[in-house]
This record gives structure tokens, sequence and C-alpha cells, in this order.
């Protein structure tokens, strides 16, 4: 088990020589009778999502040809589409993406008996909570030009180098950016900052992830009772608009609980 991955590799637990085929398990729930319709499946995509149980638990599985190595976009997005259905209405443990077994009772055999009471625990660590991702990115250039406004020395080294060539004061551009690059990381964990406080009273935790694109301002994942997600949502919503113009937020969500998984 670990948090939502971008890829990951193939997990054959139990498989024997000569096996082509094996059980996919995307994630753990509380025992259940059935699943909700048309979800998609990992592999060609035509095999049904089913239930493997044991006791309290149920394991979300579907079939998969082992010849087929795991691991496309598509894998991907119906492994995390499965989960993130299953979260909008119940607690689920995500597994790792890639992870097969050899048959259904190896499921049971070599994962829900012997971790049972560990899953079980999990369940109710995180019973009624689902997790929401907020990611923001700053619009026009608005943090470069507050940084340009709130720097002195950018300012100076940006007057000194107006009007020179491309090849003079090549030591002063270094230098200029590498003040704006330190002050565009500054800016950035002050309004993750800023998103975490406005949102804590509405989310049991929170959970905040590096960014990478030039513009990308912040990227957190909350933990969010369900009972509160109306009022969690109105907060994202608030400070949306507080930050009109200057920060786009995304909400993303209910998901389940990828950043969150208890370490017990």
């Amino acid at each position: 088990m670990a948090t939502r991955a971008e890829r990951g590799d193939q997990v054959l637990l139990g498989q024997e020589d000569g096996v082509d085929r094996g059980v996919y398990v995307y994630g753990i729930v509380g025992h259940r009778e059935k699943l909700p319709d048309d979800l998609p499946s990992v592999g060609d995509g035509e095999e049904e999502v089913d239930l493997a149980s044991y006791g309290k638990l149920s394991a979300l599985v579907s079939e998969v040809q082992l010849a087929r190595p795991l691991g496309t976009r598509e894998d991907l997005l119906a492994h995390e589409r499965v989960l993130d259905t299953l979260a909008a209405e119940a607690t689920v443990i995500p597994m790792r993406f890639g992870s097969v077994v050899r048959t259904r009772e190896a499921v049971v055999d070599e994962l829900l008996a012997p971790h049972q009471g560990h899953f079980e625990e999990m369940l109710e660590e995180l019973a009624g909570l689902v997790q929401f991702t907020v990611r923001g990115r700053y619009a026009n250039n608005a943090h470069l030009r507050e940084i340009v406004s709130e720097e002195p020395e950018i300012q100076e080294l940006r007057a000194a180098l107006q009007g020179l060539p491309e090849d003079a004061g090549y030591a002063e551009r270094l230098r200029l950016g590498e003040l704006v690059n330190n002050a565009v990381v500054r800016k950035r964990e002050v309004d993750t900052e800023t998103l975490i406080s406005s949102l804590e009273k509405f989310s049991a935790a929170s959970a905040s992830h590096a960014v990478a694109g030039e513009d990308d301002a912040m990227h957190v994942a909350f933990l969010v009772d369900r009972e509160a997600v109306a009022q969690f949502e109105q907060a994202v919503d608030d400070l949306g608009r507080q930050w009109d113009g200057r920060v786009n937020l995304r909400l993303i969500g209910p998901l389940a609980p990828y950043d969150f998984l208890p370490e017990t």
C-alpha cells in the first residue's frame, strides 16, 4: 500500500510458473454485497470488478492477463476511478498500483486473512473520512509581479540590466534568476500555509506536496469528515474568490485517502 503514484511496478504475490492470469487488487473496504455499476477495470477493461470477502473485509478485485505488464495511463486511471468511486460512499484502503495475486482464493488466504486485524484497524481509523486535494496555479504571472514589487534587490537588478545586450551582465542575470527563484519558493510556502490555515477548521489533517510547474502555487491533500464536506467546499470557494485574479484553485475529490493511510 502506498500513496497515489504516477506509475507502479506490477507486484505478483504467489504467482506460479505457467500461470497467465491473475487477480488484480484495487483496495480494501468493509464487507459489502455489491458494487456500483459500470466500474472500469485494469488490463483490457473487459473484466468485471468484483468482491473477494473475508469476515468484515472485502477486497475490490478483477482478473487480469499477466502477459501484458501493467502500467499504462489507462491502467492507472482505472485503478484510481475504482477507488475514488467507492470512496464517495465508503471508507477505502487503497492498495499499491499494480498489486496482483494468483487467484481469488489467494486474495483471502494471503492478503485478507493474515492482515485482518490490521485492515480493520485502518478502516476504523479512517471511518467517515475522505480525501480532497486542492491544487493552485498563479494567474497571469501574478506572483512574479508581486515579487518584483516586494523585493528591492530584484527591482534594482532588473533596472540595472534593462537595455543591456544579452551577453552583458552575465553574473547579474544569474543573481537575478537566483533571487527570483528563492522568492517564488518563499511565496509558495506562505500561500500554502494560508490555504492550510483557511481550511484546517474543516479538515482532520493535511499533507503538502512539492509542485513542479513554473506557475504552480500549491498542491495540498486534506482529510475531511463527510459531514463537513459542504463546509470545506465552501471554504475553498471563499478563498478562491479572495484570490481571484491571483491564484486559480482547483478542488479534486472525493478521493480515496491515498495520502493518509495509518502507519499501524
